[in-house]
């Protein structure tokens, strides 16, 4: 799985895939399904699936005060993503 850090680095090469966009904190069975359905789709139209996260997350920074504790490091949502079978 490739690991793009910030937009700054997107690259030609990067343009065409399925996106999709959250927190992913923890990759539950919700994330899962969503996960799943991204990656069929990505493959039957042949480009890359890939999963767009913050860092950090949108309520830690707009209001750390009243953020929840994480459920896992970015670099265990890395993990998590590449094991779901997510391109980038």
């Amino acid at each position: 799985m490739e690991l793009i850090r910030g937009l700054c680095n997107l690259k030609p090469q990067h343009l065409g895939c399925v996106l999709t966009i959250g927190k992913f904190d923890g990759v539950h069975l919700g994330h899962q399904a969503v996960l799943s359905k991204l990656i069929a789709k990505a493959k039957a139209l042949g480009v890359p699936s890939t999963v767009m996260v913050f860092e950090p997350q949108p309520k830690e920074w707009f209001d750390a005060a009243t953020s929840p504790a994480r459920l896992s490091t970015l670099a265990e949502k890395t993990q998590l993503l590449q094991e779901q079978g997510s391109d980038a």
